[in-house]
C-alpha cells in the first residue's frame, strides 16, 4: 500500500503526540513519589470509584444531548438513541484511535453520508459543542478563583467572576458569526455544559474522597478544571501527560499533595477510558448505530 501525503501527515501527528505525552509523563514522574502514588491508587475505595464511574457516564449522556441540541438547529433531526450511540462511538475512537480519524471526524463522516448534511456545517457544530464546554470550564475557574481558592496571588481576584459575562457573550458571538441558526440553542447548550462539567467535578470529588483526600477540595477542583483545559490541547494522546502535568505544577502553587493530585488525574482518566469502552460495539457493528 503506497503512502499518501495524508498518511504521512497523520503518522507525524501521532509521533508528535507520542513524544509530547512521553515527555510529559517523564516530567511528572520526576516530580512525585511513584511508590506513594501507586499505593494511593491501589488503596482507593472501590465503591466510591464505581459511583464516580456512573456519574461520569451520566455526564457523557448529557453531553450527547448538548450536541444534539446544536444538531437540531442545522436542522438535523437525529434520534436521541442514535445520537447517544454515535457519541459513544466517538468517545471510543478518541481514546483508541488517537492518530486516526478521531471521534468528531467519524461523526462528520457518518452524518454526511447517512443524513446528507454539509461537512462544513457539521464541523462548525462540533466545534461549537466543544467550545461551549471550554467556556463553561473557564466560568467554573472564575468562580473558584474568586470565592474558594483565595490563596491565589492574582491581582483583582475578587472581580474574576465578572469575566463570566464577556465569556458567555463571546461564545454567543461565535455562534452568531459562524452558525447563526445555533444562537437559538445558546442557553440550552450553556445549561447542558454547566451540568456536564458539574457532574465531572462531582466525579473528581468522589475519586478524591476514594483516595482519602479530605482536605483542600476547592484547590483540587480548581486544578481539575485547569487540567481539563490542558488535556483538551490536541498535542498529546487523549490528553495523557498534560492533565497530570497541570496537576503536579499547580500543586506547587496551591500547596496540595502532588501524589494525591496525580492519583486523582490517573483514576479520572481510567474512569473516562472505561466509560468509552462500550463504544467498541458500534465500532465493530456500525449498522447498529441507527437501529
Amino acid at each position: 500500500m503506497a503512502l499518501t501525503k495524508n498518511n504521512i501527515i497523520n503518522a507525524l501527528k501521532l509521533l508528535l503526540k507520542l513524544v509530547v505525552s512521553g515527555a510529559a509523563i517523564a516530567f511528572v514522574s520526576t516530580m512525585i513519589d511513584l511508590n506513594t502514588t501507586w499505593s494511593l491508587i491501589c488503596s482507593a475505595k472501590w465503591p466510591l470509584l464505581l459511583v464516580a464511574l456512573i456519574i461520569y457516564a451520566m455526564s457523557q449522556v448529557l453531553s450527547a444531548f448538548r450536541t444534539n441540541s446544536l444538531f437540531a438547529t442545522m436542522p438535523l433531526d437525529l434520534p436521541a438513541l442514535t445520537n447517544i450511540r454515535l457519541y459513544w462511538l466517538g468517545m471510543f475512537y478518541n481514546f483508541f484511535l488517537p492518530g486516526g480519524v478521531g471521534g468528531d471526524g467519524y461523526k462528520v463522516y457518518y452524518l454526511h453520508r447517512h443524513y446528507n448534511q454539509p461537512v462544513k456545517s457539521l464541523v462548525t457544530i462540533l466545534l461549537s459543542d466543544r467550545l461551549s464546554g471550554l467556556v463553561v470550564i473557564c466560568c467554573y475557574l472564575c468562580i473558584f478563583a474568586t470565592f474558594f481558592v483565595t490563596r491565589l496571588p492574582i491581582p483583582g481576584r475578587e472581580w474574576l467572576v465578572l469575566l463570566i459575562i464577556p465569556g458567555l457573550a463571546a461564545y454567543y458571538l461565535f455562534l452568531y458569526i459562524f452558525k447563526r441558526s445555533s444562537t437559538k440553542a445558546f442557553w440550552k447548550v450553556i445549561s447542558y455544559s454547566f451540568l456536564v462539567q458539574g457532574l465531572q467535578m462531582a466525579t473528581a470529588c468522589l475519586i478524591l474522597k476514594a483516595l482519602g483526600g479530605e482536605d483542600n477540595f476547592d484547590s483540587y477542583m480548581f486544578l481539575f478544571f485547569v487540567s481539563s483545559i490542558a488535556s483538551a490541547i490536541p498535542v498529546s494522546i487523549a490528553g495523557i501527560g498534560l492533565r497530570e502535568t497541570a496537576f503536579v505544577i499547580g500543586s506547587q502553587y496551591l500547596s496540595t499533595n502532588g501524589d494525591m493530585a496525580v492519583s486523582l488525574s490517573i483514576i479520572f482518566y481510567a474512569t473516562s477510558l472505561v466509560s468509552a469502552i462500550p463504544g467498541a460495539y458500534y465500532a465493530f457493528k456500525p449498522s447498529a448505530i441507527s437501529k
